[in-house]
């Protein structure tokens, strides 16, 4: 991969964020939920876009990861469901910055930290397809 070094700093970024998320919704009471939900939609962000540069492609200076996945369908085929987990994230990226804009509750977090890792594992195995199809070439 030409940009490995690239793609990995994005994935150590995207993997704080995770960290983040989760240490947040498993320790902290009462549960920050709107931080959670943030982080969630950033660390997913971060993997489509490292996804992204691992395909050589341009990143786009966008929170929404329904622009980034229909930016990654260009390379591969993209799953509904994780189509989906991207357009539910989005609006953490930026509507939840703000006080009063969106309503959390706990099953949103419950929702986002699973669409989370539900992107996470996507671009691992899709990164680990090129890594080996690279190793093989």
């Amino acid at each position: 991969m030409k940009n490995e070094n690239d793609v990995k700093e994005w994935i150590r970024f995207a993997d704080m964020d995770v960290l983040s998320a989760n240490y947040l919704n498993e320790i902290q009471h009462s549960k920050p939920l709107e931080i959670i939900c943030y982080h969630c939609q950033q660390a997913s962000e971060k993997m489509l876009k490292a996804l992204i540069i691992a395909f050589d492609g341009e990143l786009q200076k966008t929170h929404d990861l329904g622009l980034l996945t229909e930016q990654l369908s260009e390379y591969i085929s993209i799953p509904d469901n994780i189509l989906d987990a991207a357009d539910e994230l989005t609006p953490y990226g930026v509507k939840i910055r703000y006080p009063q804009e969106l309503n959390i509750e706990e099953i949103h977090v419950s929702k986002a930290l699973s669409n989370m890792q539900l992107i996470y594992e996507f671009v691992s195995k899709e990164i680990k397809k090129l890594e080996k199809a690279e190793n093989e070439n």
